[in-house]
């Protein structure tokens, strides 16, 4: 089973003076989180890491309906990438647990605000390998 150091609102959690962790359907999530809100291209050591969401939703002039359907578009290859990443873990011999892979990406929800369009809200179900069905949401925003 692999592992990843906690993150909450941006920062590493520490409780009791020690770095806090996560695994299983926890790190899964985590994991979905950080490659859909990393920008594509910004890690200069994993140039296809991450996606095209912010730059793609936020600012732009298009129709509300275009605009989601370019954004699951795009968050369902992100996520395809992860579930490739994934498999190269595993077959490296990293143990990775089943409830850490993605198995079936279930839905993918974009709705913008009516009151600020501004603000996207975004919701992400998906099945582990494990068969736990896993969900995260975020915001993409200007503000």
């Amino acid at each position: 089973m692999s592992f990843d150091l906690k993150i909450s609102d941006g920062d590493l959690v520490i409780k009791n003076g020690q770095l806090q962790t996560v695994i299983d359907s926890e790190k899964l999530i985590q994991d979905i989180l950080k490659i859909c809100l990393t920008t594509a291209g910004s890690n200069p050591l994993h140039p296809g890491y991450g996606s095209f969401i912010s730059r793609t939703l936020v600012g732009s002039p298009l129709y509300t309906s275009v605009l989601v359907q370019i954004g699951k578009s795009q968050l369902n290859s992100c996520l395809e990438n992860l579930k490739t990443l994934q498999q190269e873990q595993v077959k490296s011999f990293q143990r990775v647990s089943a409830d850490e892979q993605i198995s079936a990406i279930l839905d993918i929800s974009i709705i913008r605000n009516e009151f600020d369009p501004r603000l996207f809200s975004v919701r992400i179900s998906a099945l582990s390998k494990g068969f736990k069905p896993i969900s995260t949401a975020f915001r993409a925003s200007t503000i």
